[in-house]
């Protein structure tokens, strides 16, 4: 009863956070508001749920914008990762996350990405937009899976996902994060008792990364984040 509980709890602040972005957004617009808006929830998110969060290796992290790419396992991976890093993070996710009422429009509003897988047009649209906020120093997230495991295993990365790093030129960051599953599991917002993990790795050398195709890219970043795992 008590993580249904808290799970209503995190629901109904994520709503109202969502709404405060939107409103921040239309009223104040300029300055971010609305993306400070967000990373307060996300830090605010992970303390309510009861969660010890532990980020290593943020040493790693390129001094300006950068494509971070992570393992994805739950609704909890975007909250961790707002609070892992001390500087603006934004993502790109499916369409789908995008249209959750409330918590859909604020992402938008805090400056975040949704594509359409399949519409061209909206890839391209996603690739200026994230370009510009890479050139603005933002450090851009991606879940190259397309959904989120349910028991922390970590399955194929899609090469799609990949084109924003080989396009802008962008440093290639693997990030593994671990934990969210058993927070809160695929399905449900029942909350319970984990301990999560954001290990940022070094980033990918320009063989790896830029220089290669985005078969190639996948396969290293998919093989770092999975020696990561092995590594607890």
């Amino acid at each position: 009863m008590r993580g249904a509980l808290r799970g209503l709890i995190l629901l109904l602040f994520t709503a109202a956070s969502s709404v405060a972005a939107i409103l921040a957004d239309r009223m104040l617009p300029g300055g971010n508001r609305a993306e400070r808006v967000m990373g307060w929830w996300g830090r605010a998110f992970v303390r309510l749920g009861g969660w010890k969060l532990r980020v290593e290796g943020i040493q790693n992290l390129p001094s300006g914008g950068a494509v971070l790419v992570a393992n994805h396992q739950s609704i909890v991976d975007i909250p961790m990762l707002l609070s892992a890093f001390p500087r603006p993070v934004r993502f790109i996710a499916k369409r789908e996350l995008g249209e959750i009422p409330l918590f859909g429009r604020g992402m938008v509003a805090a400056g975040n990405l949704f594509i359409d897988r399949d519409d061209p047009r909206d890839a391209v649209r996603m690739l200026r937009e994230a370009g510009e906020r890479l050139r603005d120093g933002r450090l851009v997230v991606v879940f190259p899976e397309g959904t989120r495991s349910g028991d922390g295993s970590i399955g194929e990365f899609r090469p799609g996902a990949f084109y924003l790093a080989q396009k802008s030129g962008a440093p290639v960051v693997p990030v593994y994060i671990d934990g969210g599953y058993r927070a809160i599991p695929k399905g449900g917002i029942h909350v319970r008792p984990a301990d999560l993990l954001v290990r940022v790795l070094p980033p990918l050398s320009p063989g790896e990364g830029t220089g290669g195709s985005k078969e190639k890219i996948a396969a290293a970043v998919r093989a770092r984040i999975l020696a990561a795992r092995a590594v607890l």
